[in-house]
């Protein structure tokens, strides 16, 4: 038997009209043994079912569990001896049989509302859980850290309709869902907008965004089939069909553009970039360009839209000249398709340029896109980081270099010039040789190891900026391809539209760079300010965390001085020039 067999805590929620309960309970009888039971609390006239294994005949007294007169319906995966404990820090329950503890989780969200996730972690209780709240038509999803696999929490939308399910088992999920996700852990769902357990937003209505996104991208696909029903020749029209059927294969671009068309474009608009795509069809050699790429004809058609539409990019994946794959729909750094071709060509790479310009993210992808898994460190400040050691037990301590460097992967140094240089000989005698002596055994490279490293400089030691950077052995130095990572201007255009914020972060990093104060206006800083922004914090409070941050009155004055394209009526422009910092 399986753990989950064992547990009999393996449950699903389920919100919608493309199964039934029949269905759910099937596939948990035939997924697990069948002398296990099946228990459902089936709420029909609000489309909501939830299904638990449980492994007695003690149906009635077993999760989910319903409470008829509060209309609050739960159903949970959690350690009998931690639920155990946690009713013993809320006594006046009176929850006194063990197999009614799971009655604890429907009472205290009863008085505590969505703070009930919080009230059970912070009696040390591992858990998920899904709660239905009839009253308030709610469908709440929460877990805290997970403990083990029964703990945990996955979501994912039906095939067809795009409705939520949530379970505790992925492999549950994937019977009737898409790209089933985890749930982040000590944090709680609510129709579809994500909070921590101390409620500040953390991402808005993802479950109904990508509900409809499925409608939406339906929508473009025969918007763009009327127009292309314009032209004659029937190769040409099935080519483009066909790309824009792949571009709109993975939720990635879906969501992105349903996100940018239907929250940025009105229906007037809308009728005026299909005006344009038919103008511009009847106008442009399509036979001879437009075939060629989707991405092609979105650049020229939708020029003028390009910061209201920020179409997001799929980049193709070459061996030789031959196209062996594609990246997934996303916005990529102006240096991602370098960075990928000459990790593909197995060079070492060292990417250069300041903090928060994206290095870590462009490097996930790139792993992403060649298949890869990336194994992480932050600088390497001795070389048992990199060759790991032997403990006083006998035992060896491997180390993320040595996983890649054995079973295949890219291995990403970050802060290389943050590292203790002999450390680094270590890299270069494994690069030079093709093999390594491990403290415990010695290894061949594996054919798929691949490494990228991050600096902030050029690897000749502490500058005004940087002021705690090493200087890298010129045989170091020598075995990176070097590739300047700048901050992207139109990545961060991409992915933080607010003309408001970014006129007045790039003029202030502008403003910054030109006075040669040492202070960083990163693409993380400017993300960080668009999300307050978009979330009502007030500018003066974004503006102290998040921007001037240790600067001083006189340094923020000069920047002031200096900055140049920006509206008075900015707000951020505005704010900053009342501020008054107190230091």
């Amino acid at each position: 038997m399986s753990n989950y067999e064992k547990s009999g805590k393996v449950f699903i929620a389920y919100k919608g009209n493309e199964f039934d309960e029949s269905e759910l309970v099937r596939k948990l009888r035939t997924t697990y043994v069948s002398s296990y039971t099946v228990k459902t609390l089936c709420r029909s006239d609000s489309d909501v079912i939830f299904a638990k294994v449980v492994y007695d005949n003690y149906v009635s007294d077993r999760d989910p569990y319903w409470n008829s007169q509060t209309k609050i319906g739960t159903v949970s995966g959690y350690d009998q001896d931690e639920i155990s404990s946690a009713n013993s820090d809320y006594y006046r329950y009176g929850i006194d049989d063990s197999d009614k503890y799971h009655v604890l989780i429907n009472k205290l969200y009863k008085d505590y509302d969505v703070d009930v996730f919080k009230k059970l972690a912070n009696c040390g209780m591992h858990f998920s859980s899904v709660i239905w709240d009839e009253r308030s038509d709610k469908l709440i999803a929460g877990v805290t850290e997970g403990k083990d696999k029964y703990t945990n929490l996955y979501y994912g939308f039906t095939k067809r309709n795009r409705e939520v399910m949530y379970s505790n088992d992925p492999d549950v999920l994937k019977e009737f869902c898409n790209d089933v996700k985890q749930v982040n852990s000590n944090t709680y769902i609510v129709n579809g907008d994500e909070y921590t357990l101390d409620g500040e937003l953390v991402n808005k209505g993802n479950e109904p965004l990508i509900k409809k996104t499925r409608e939406n991208a339906d929508y473009l696909l025969q918007s763009f089939n009327s127009m292309f029903g314009l032209i004659a020749k029937e190769a040409v029209r099935d080519t483009i069909e066909h790309n824009l059927e792949e571009y709109l294969a993975s939720d990635d671009p879906k969501k992105k553009l349903s996100d940018y068309i239907v929250k940025e474009l009105d229906g007037a608009t809308q009728r005026e970039v299909l005006e344009l795509i038919k103008k511009t069809i009847d106008t442009y050699n399509v036979e001879e360009n437009v075939s060629q790429s989707l991405r092609g004809l979105f650049d020229k058609i939708l020029e003028e839209y390009t910061k209201t539409i920020n179409v997001p990019v799929i980049h193709n994946v070459y061996l030789n000249n031959n196209q062996i794959g594609q990246t997934k729909g996303g916005f990529y750094h102006e240096k991602f398709e370098q960075i990928l071709r000459q990790t593909q060509l197995d060079e070492p790479i060292m990417l250069i340029g300041p903090a928060g310009s994206g290095k870590n993210v462009a490097v996930s992808q790139v792993a992403d896109s060649l298949g890869l898994h990336m194994y992480y460190t932050n600088n390497a400040s001795n070389e048992f980081k990199l060759t790991g050691f032997i403990d006083a037990g006998g035992n060896y301590r491997d180390t993320e270099f040595y996983k890649a460097f054995k079973n295949g992967g890219l291995f990403f140094l970050d802060e290389i010039d943050n590292s203790d240089p002999s450390a680094l000989i270590v890299i270069n005698s494994a690069l030079a040789n093709g093999y390594m002596a491990f403290p415990h055994e010695t290894i061949d490279r594996h054919p798929d190891f691949r490494i990228v490293a991050a600096a902030n400089t050029w690897g000749k030691g502490a500058d005004l900026q940087y002021v705690g950077r090493n200087a890298l052995d010129a045989a170091t130095l020598d075995r990176f391809d070097n590739i300047f990572f700048d901050y992207d201007r139109k990545l961060e255009e991409c992915l933080y539209p607010s003309e408001e914020v970014l006129k007045f972060m790039w003029s202030f990093r502008d403003a910054v760079l030109k006075t040669k104060i040492p202070h960083v206006v990163s693409t993380r800083g400017i993300g960080k300010v668009y999300k307050k922004e978009q979330n009502g914090i007030p500018v003066q409070d974004i503006l102290t965390s998040n921007v001037v941050k240790n600067l001083s009155q006189d340094d923020v004055n000069t920047i002031i001085g200096n900055m140049n394209d920006v509206p008075s009526s900015n707000k951020f422009y505005s704010g900053v020039k009342q501020l008054v910092l107190r230091r």
